[in-house]
């Protein structure tokens, strides 16, 4: 738990920047979901497709990183050896997912009443 309050802006901010990090290492259907209004405990989910175990490890070893220099901690320690990686920095969940897993569990639908977030930059097409 932080110890100072972090405004919504910055969750969001962080949350997009987290995206165009995962998209520099060629994550795939890079999806933001703003989930505040569809349950109460949950703030932002982030879901990518890696295209293999190991891409989807370096995915969230990335994620790890780049966490961990904005001061988002860990919630848990994630599996990194699994096809569906789940990194939990409390207002902001990232799932990392092989596309089978992906396919499988179908989050984005799942979660279809939550708000889908534009992240890319601006040069991006």
């Amino acid at each position: 738990m932080r110890k100072n309050k972090i405004t919504e802006r910055k969750i969001l901010n962080i949350a997009k920047r987290c995206a165009e990090k995962i998209h520099e290492k060629k994550g795939e259907d890079i999806l933001l979901l703003d989930l505040r209004k569809v349950h109460n405990y949950l703030d932002y989910f982030l879901i990518v497709t890696g295209n293999s175990l190991l891409h989807c490890r370096a995915l969230a070893r990335e994620v790890q990183r780049f966490m961990q220099e904005v001061g988002f901690p860990e919630r848990i320690r994630p599996r990194l050896d699994s096809g569906w990686i789940v990194l939990d920095y409390n207002e902001i969940v990232v799932h990392v997912f092989t596309k089978e897993l992906r396919d499988h569990y179908q989050l984005e639908y799942l979660w279809a009443d939550s708000k889908r977030i534009e992240w890319k930059c601006a040069g991006d097409s």
